[in-house]
């Protein structure tokens, strides 16, 4: 066995613990919450959206920004967030379930996604991709109209590890990715992009072009404030990116943090 394998297994079998207890203390009729945005115009571009943000996160990507999500508990009854929901109703078209990974709480989102489209509102999921079993149900039973997935560097061990603190997550990424593109559901590809995954850019494009993917966004990868600042991927270098993916067949589009559109 070699070492990285052993990491893999013994991150698995912890997170096999973790989420068994989580399950122990969980009611059926409540979720992890981790906060709510009642109205967003950023998380599906061009919706006005309530956001959910759901505790837990099977990563430890080194720039997290809501790493104060990946652990921790904060139970909320179902009816709270109907509630939310209903209060919010009238100025959203759309309910995103964010994180955290949402489909730690597959579950939750299952529940919440059917009384939010009961209310005519759109169901969109921002994912890391590391439950493509779940993803697929959730997509198999109709319960989503958009499903966002970060691909955070090359899909490959150690690439991949280093960007999300874990071996074996490339897999269930590609998994994931497969299966929207099977499912035929509307999906856009999200690479955040950091001074140490900026080359791995070119290789991204070329996986990402040879399964299909029709749309990438890049996002300017910034540093959290409990870590050491550094200078952001340049806008025109994502720029250039993104042009590169469109002569590869990608509609690529670029945001910037605190820019519109």
């Amino acid at each position: 066995m070699t070492e990285e394998t052993k990491e893999t297994e013994d991150a698995e079998r912890m997170e096999t613990i973790n989420s068994t207890e989580l399950l122990k203390k969980a009611d059926p009729k409540r979720l992890n919450l981790g906060g709510i945005v009642p109205l967003s115009t950023v998380d599906w571009p061009g919706t006005a959206s309530m956001v959910i943000f759901m505790r837990g996160c099977p990563l430890r990507c080194p720039h997290c920004f809501n790493d104060h999500l990946q652990t921790g508990e904060s139970f909320e009854d179902f009816a709270f967030v109907e509630k939310e929901i209903k209060n919010a109703a009238a100025f959203i078209s759309s309910v995103v379930f964010s994180g955290g990974e949402a489909l730690m709480q597959s579950d939750a989102v299952r529940y919440i996604a059917g009384f939010a489209r009961k209310l005519g509102l759109k169901v969109g999921v921002e994912s890391c991709g590391f439950y493509p079993e779940r993803l697929a149900s959730l997509l198999e039973e109709g319960l989503l109209d958009q499903v966002f997935l970060d691909v955070k560097a090359d899909l490959k061990d150690p690439e991949y590890a280093s960007a999300t603190g874990r071996f074996g997550v490339a897999p269930k990424v590609t998994e994931s990715l497969e299966i929207c593109l099977e499912a035929g559901a509307p999906f856009e590809v999200r690479v955040t992009v950091f001074p140490e995954t900026a080359k791995c850019v070119e290789n991204i494009g070329k996986t990402l072009s040879h399964m299909g993917i029709g749309s990438v966004m890049f996002q300017q990868g910034m540093p959290k404030e409990s870590e050491e600042p550094f200078e952001p991927v340049p806008k025109d270098q994502l720029e250039a990116f993104a042009e590169s993916f469109r002569t590869l067949g990608i509609s690529a589009k670029v945001r910037i943090k605190g820019e519109l559109g």
